[in-house]
């Protein structure tokens, strides 16, 4: 399940009256761990913890040297966002992280026009 704010306050409830790790998870259908790092961060910090949004590691910013290499690639080849991650890794020497993504970021970006197949029905 979902853990929300809720949740989180009803476990450093809990952790406060001395219920074990354990119990706490299996209410809140959580991993003891989690709880444990719930309980560990609000010991550091004094306050709730964060969940949601903008929380981890902060995404890539968009790198033109890297648009520039897409774009080269899918020019020569005209290959899709999965075949080009494989060339350009090996024509290239460069490896894109997350390159799927960021190889369709960058056709977006870029507007290159990869093949779409159409649906046509007929009607009679």
């Amino acid at each position: 399940m979902k853990l929300t704010q809720a949740k989180v306050r009803c476990i450093l409830r809990q952790n406060r009256k001395g219920v074990a790790t354990k119990e706490i998870a299996r209410d809140m259908k959580v991993s003891q761990r989690r709880v444990q790092q719930i309980i560990k961060s609000y010991r550091e910090s004094g306050r709730e913890p964060l969940l949601g949004e903008h929380i981890g590691r902060p995404c890539k910013p968009y790198d033109e040297n890297e648009a520039g290499i897409v774009r080269a690639a899918h020019a020569r080849y005209r290959f899709g966002a999965r075949m080009l991650e494989h060339v350009i890794r090996k024509q290239y020497k460069v490896c894109i992280s997350h390159i799927v993504f960021r190889i369709s970021l960058y056709n977006i970006v870029n507007y290159i026009k990869l093949p779409v197949k159409l649906d046509v029905s007929i009607n009679f």
